[in-house]
């Protein structure tokens, strides 16, 4: 989904006014609360339930990453496994057909449905290959051709150490930040100056620093992170509160990074349960384990340095540490001692430490 769009139409859009801005601190460096000593927590992961876009009968529509804005790539060979979504215009302002044609498209991208799904309700289209996705439409949505699915999807996307949606933009090339001036102002720069915690199915790796063009830039911010060479951003109207999403979709050329999705219904019940906790308890007040370096509440400092691992209070987040250290040795020059505990934990204890630890945040 890399496009453009002319960014000095925003504050004619009523996007936001200006007025809006202020009061929501349109002017703060959002970019710089990430660069704090605990890397080893930069970035994380919120799931949120979503419906999505459906035809009038609730079957499953899909875009293509490889279309650009109001053009469709899919040739005649793929419209055979990815057939057309077509109709005609309407008052909806969100679904519009391309120039020339009944295919439809939602805020400019091209919809399909998937010759594989056989009922309502199936999405085995979305994620294929990593290009096919379904829409997770904006509830303002008015169109008489389409519906929103009675079913859920439980997506997860990334976030910065806070819980703050981080967003792409289409219209951003690959290691290019294309937003400047007043998009500056209601999308500020994410970066962090050392990537190093990610979540569960993303690696280091997939984040990179690129570098702003100092001639355009009104922040003056000049670095900015970039998720496979996606530049990231913060929407402002989100006012920094940890599972906003408000900048999803909007004009079509903005967007949550999705590192998953799936059914709602599907969702396994969470493993940190009280049998867990009680599991965990064991394991972490046993002698020869935690409670040896870290006190048996969680809040000594054996290292003389910030460690106390009651601070964390997020069992998913320190299932991913523990299974680092496990699996990748010592990625974040943990104390030796530490690791040697990890490596001698099953996926079981691992689970059942981290309820328990998890537990002890005051």
């Amino acid at each position: 989904m890399i496009n453009g769009v002319n960014m000095t139409t925003y504050t004619k859009i009523g996007l936001l006014s200006l007025v809006t801005l202020a009061l929501i601190g349109c002017g703060d460096n959002y970019s710089s609360n990430d660069n704090s000593a605990d890397t080893n927590n930069n970035l994380k992961s919120l799931d949120r339930s979503v419906n999505f876009l459906t035809d009038t009968d609730g079957m499953s529509l899909y875009t293509f990453d490889k279309d650009t804005l109001n053009k469709s790539n899919c040739d005649a060979e793929c419209q055979k496994i990815w057939p057309l979504f077509q109709g005609a215009n309407t008052t909806s302002s969100d679904i519009k057909v391309l120039d020339g044609t009944d295919h439809l498209a939602y805020r400019k991208h091209p919809l399909y449905y998937f010759v594989n799904d056989n009922a309502v309700g199936d999405v085995n289209g979305d994620n294929v290959k990593n290009v096919w996705h379904l829409v997770y439409a904006a509830k303002s949505l008015t169109d008489s051709q389409t519906k929103y699915s009675a079913e859920t999807m439980t997506q997860t996307y990334l976030t910065d150490k806070d819980g703050r949606a981080l967003y792409t933009f289409d219209k951003d090339t690959k290691g290019v930040s294309n937003c400047y001036g007043e998009c500056e102002e209601i999308w500020p720069v994410y970066h962090i100056s050392n990537v190093q915690g990610v979540p569960t199915g993303l690696t280091v790796s997939d984040f990179t620093t690129i570098f702003r063009d100092a001639n355009q830039s009104k922040t003056g911010i000049l670095e900015q992170t970039a998720y496979k060479g996606k530049p990231l951003y913060y929407f402002t109207p989100d006012a920094k509160q940890s599972g906003e999403t408000k900048g999803d979709w909007v004009k079509g050329v903005w967007h949550v990074v999705e590192i998953s999705s799936v059914k709602t219904s599907a969702v396994k019940a969470s493993p940190y349960t009280a049998e867990a906790v009680e599991k965990g308890k064991a394991i972490f007040t046993n002698p020869s384990k935690c409670s040896r370096c870290h006190g048996v509440d969680g809040q000594t400092k054996p290292l003389g340095v910030d460690n106390i691992i009651a601070r964390y209070g997020d069992a998913k987040l320190i299932t991913q540490k523990l299974k680092d250290m496990r699996d990748n040795g010592n990625p974040s020059n943990r104390d030796d001692a530490m690791v040697t505990v990890a490596k001698g934990l099953s996926d079981e204890a691992i689970i059942n430490l981290s309820a328990f630890v998890a537990t002890l945040k005051k």
